[in-house]
């Protein structure tokens, strides 16, 4: 039987700017080990699920039918190019809804129009880390533009049909498709438009 985790000793192992390691301790008598995760928190934040950052799946009206937004960044610990989804961390205090706003509009270009589903905190690799993010069902418009990215940033957006995305899941070449994006693209082939279900619309 797992503690409880508000009852869970947790320590800090590195002192990073962006991310840090962690250490949980096993409880007095327990047989389970340590174990050792990333984080983006800070201090005794870390190891409490909360959404530290938002992943937006944006449909673009692009001659006429919709498009799916996709973004291609290169990702140092792939040591290769990412096919995914615009994303950026939640600054303190900010909103889901204004931090997929803001992202957007500063990695593409594009102004969000209407939002259809925010989902709560999932968990993006629960073996390794704590990050949690919230997906953002959006629709956009705008010109493609990367002006408004950071000097760190190097960020390449697309605007995809259907065909495309059967194109890229058929032959992504040497870049490697997220696990946030590569469910969708699945969906969004199998249902044969980029519907959102009625039910989750907010």
């Amino acid at each position: 039987m797992h503690p409880n985790p508000s009852s869970r000793a947790i320590r800090q192992l590195t002192n990073e700017k962006f991310i840090n390691l962690f250490v949980v301790e096993p409880a007095p008598g327990s047989s389970s080990h340590p174990w050792i995760f990333a984080s983006r928190k800070k201090g005794a934040e870390a190891g409490h699920v909360s959404a530290d950052a938002v992943v937006i799946v944006a449909t673009v009206t692009h001659k006429g039918k919709p498009h799916l937004l996709i973004t291609r960044e290169y990702r140092a610990p792939l040591g290769g190019y990412e096919i995914s989804l615009p994303s950026g961390l939640v600054d303190p205090g900010e909103s889901i809804k204004n931090t997929a706003e803001r992202e957007l509009h500063e990695e593409t270009g594009l102004r969000l129009t209407r939002i259809l589903h925010v989902s709560p905190p999932v968990a993006s690799s629960a073996g390794l880390t704590d990050e949690a993010v919230s997906l953002v069902y959006a629709e956009a418009e705008g010109v493609i533009s990367s002006e408004h990215q950071t000097e760190h940033e190097d960020i390449e957006s697309r605007l995809l049909s259907l065909e495309d995305l059967t194109q890229l899941m058929r032959n992504p070449g040497t870049d490697v498709i997220s696990s946030r994006l590569y469910p969708m693209i699945v969906g969004f082939i199998a249902a044969g438009n980029f519907q959102l279900p009625a039910a989750l619309i907010q």
